[in-house]
């Protein structure tokens, strides 16, 4: 039974301690936040210590796992001391705030021979799931181009909320939710080698991170990825298309405020007629954090590939910086190829 201590007790962390809960495999041992109250109060739903010194938590015997679930400022510090400590991790996206702190952990990772990877969790859902499954068939035959829209409204009092600080997340709608879809760019489409992009402010006034981010990626081989993030689209939306000869698939919905997760699947007819469309609902309670981490248990126990590794972490991050780069400079940013390791991490 793999003991585990949670590093930040806020909603994503309450969403892994519930799944870690019904797992076989694993049980949560230490809850440790800056706030006393909020981690006693997750800790008492699984029966676990409750701590605000997260290095004492991420440093005892009892743990051999540790998941952070904290702003992305203590990302790289909590997952360097984890590694250090011997333990394996499971840090939240985005793994640092840059290249340079990501690369930092990965090389710790490497360097204590333990498992790291960052939480991913739309490449488990439903609609991805069916998608990528069929894009493996060759049902769209090449592939063309991917076109992205993902947004909300935010709320009252979001302008306090840290994700919408640069010191404590590192940049605004392109790095906290817009990272998601750069992976799905990646898993869906094809490795970008350019990045065009204009970041905004229209509403919220942040001093320093954007509300808004407008991309265009071109992959290795020449298909396009159009996408918008938003954090002024007043009402929630997910939609992600695909397009290629034989047709297209249209993902929608991400549960809660976005709706049910929902795949169109658009047959291309050789008359060019109206689409034959097949449609695949999935009203279920989305269970994507519970296959991530059903993965990320599996590759503890028989080093079996994980999406999600150091590598799509590192990658991700590359993407962000060449867009804000792009976004600085108005202009085209070439990619530059992953950066190799001596040693190879998974």
């Amino acid at each position: 039974m793999h003991g585990v201590a949670i590093i930040g007790a806020g909603h994503v962390g309450k969403i892994r301690t519930r799944v870690i809960k019904n797992s076989l495999e694993a049980e949560v041992r230490i809850v440790a936040d800056v706030d006393a109250t909020h981690a006693r109060a997750l800790a008492e739903t699984v029966n676990a210590q409750a701590t605000t010194d997260w290095l004492a938590a991420v440093q005892s015997h009892d743990i051999d796992i540790v998941v952070i679930c904290t702003p992305t400022k203590f990302h790289a510090e909590a997952a360097k001391s984890a590694l250090r400590a011997g333990k394996h991790v499971l840090c939240e996206k985005p793994l640092a705030r840059s290249v340079t702190e990501a690369v930092e952990v990965i090389e710790m990772a490497t360097d204590e021979q333990r498992l790291l990877k960052t939480g991913f969790n739309y490449r488990y859902m439903d609609h991805v799931r069916a998608a990528k499954e069929l894009l493996e068939t060759g049902a769209l035959g090449p592939l063309y181009f991917l076109r992205c829209n993902y947004g909300h409204g935010g709320r009252p009092g979001y302008e306090k909320h840290w994700c919408t600080d640069q010191d404590l997340s590192g940049g605004g709608a392109l790095l906290e939710q817009g990272i998601h879809i750069l992976d799905l760019v990646r898993h869906l489409l094809g490795e970008p080698v350019q990045v065009l992009a204009q970041t905004s402010r229209f509403f919220w006034g942040f001093p320093e991170v954007e509300d808004n981010c407008f991309l265009l990626l071109k992959t290795e081989a020449v298909q396009t990825a159009q996408i918008h993030v938003s954090w002024t689209q007043w009402v929630n939306v997910f939609s992600l298309e695909l397009f290629g000869r034989d047709g297209y698939l249209h993902l929608t919905g991400r549960d809660g405020h976005y709706g049910p997760q929902r795949l169109v699947w658009g047959k291309r007819q050789a008359d060019h007629s109206r689409p034959c469309e097949e449609v695949f609902e999935f009203p279920s309670v989305d269970d994507s954090w519970e296959r991530e981490w059903k993965d990320f248990l599996g590759a503890l126990k028989s080093n079996h590939p994980m999406m999600g590794g150091a590598a799509d972490s590192l990658r991700a991050l590359q993407l962000v910086e060449a867009a804000y780069q792009s976004s600085r400079q108005q202009a085209w940013i070439d990619v530059q190829p992953a950066i190799e390791f001596a040693r190879s991490t998974t």
